[in-house]
């Protein structure tokens, strides 16, 4: 354990609110990718998205591109849904639950469908009220795919244009879910539109144990590259928070998350900062 001098009073801030990204974040898994498979669809929607990440697509563009290319069933969403829940990242729900237990407010944000990544995220304790994702459905009995500007035949069916279908979405949403609240955000993500939202709170945590992506690791403050998100508990809650916890396993995930810290598995952009969190977490000093 790191050790300080009795002396020493430094302060890690404790977060308020913490949102997350789904896909490759909460999940391992990548919502749309899962649709491509099992249409044959993968090589497709993996050109239509690097082309968005290497600026030659909007990058809003891509999610009615890539649902219209799917047009997915309700049998798709229902074996999406399922996937979402067999391949839970490491310590997600440990971490929403000691979150909660804290106090914290969790959101998830997502690229996404958003039935699938609301059920999934009530599956690990979020609020469905704070869950937001992209609004489609494909009706099976006319066959009809329903975009902005075409006809349709009932309500069923349809995509919904909105903030989350554009490229600056995810800073809209998020300024939308965090409008008339107070004290500081944290947004965790594995993403370019991740990176893009960074912006909107005042610390973004780039995600990298499940989908490494070179521009997130490079441009994140706080960067996690261990498969777990375990350390999001003591970023978000400061050491303080390891004395507010109750419950056997958020201790467990506390401590983990800070074994990762110490061992250099969580990167800082600012030597300051790493020192800071490793001397708060040493003489548990928490700015409330």
């Amino acid at each position: 354990m790191l050790e300080t001098s009795p002396t020493t009073r430094v302060r890690w801030p404790e977060f308020a609110h913490v949102v997350f990204d789904c896909d490759s974040t909460l999940s391992t898994i990548e919502g749309i990718d899962v649709l491509a498979e099992g249409l044959g669809l993968e090589a497709e929607v993996t050109a239509l998205t690097d082309a968005a990440m290497a600026g030659e697509v909007d990058l809003g563009d891509i999610y009615g591109a890539r649902l219209e290319m799917l047009r997915p069933t309700e049998q798709a969403v229902a074996g999406l849904r399922a996937a979402y829940k067999r391949n839970v990242v490491p310590h997600a729900g440990a971490v929403i639950a000691a979150l909660r237990e804290l106090g914290t407010k969790v959101y998830v944000v997502s690229g996404g469908l958003v039935e699938p990544v609301a059920e999934f995220a009530v599956h690990l304790g979020v609020d469905p009220a704070n869950v937001r994702g992209v609004q489609a459905r494909y009706n099976e009995l006319s066959g009809e795919w329903w975009r902005p500007g075409q006809a349709h035949e009932n309500e069923f069916a349809g995509f919904e244009a909105g903030a989350l279908t554009r490229s600056n979405g995810k800073p809209e949403v998020i300024r939308d879910l965090l409008a008339k609240s107070c004290g500081l955000t944290m947004l965790v993500g594995d993403g370019a539109s991740d990176l893009q939202a960074a912006d909107t709170v005042d610390l973004f945590v780039g995600f990298g144990g499940v989908a490494h992506r070179e521009r997130v690791a490079t441009g994140a403050p706080v960067y996690i590259r261990a498969n777990t998100l375990a350390p999001v508990l003591p970023l978000a809650a400061g050491p303080g928070g390891r004395d507010r916890l109750t419950s056997p396993e958020a201790l467990r995930t506390f401590e983990r998350g800070i074994e990762l810290v110490e061992r250099g598995d969580v990167l800082f952009q600012e030597d300051d900062k790493r020192e800071q969190l490793r001397a708060a977490l040493a003489s548990g000093e928490t700015q409330r």
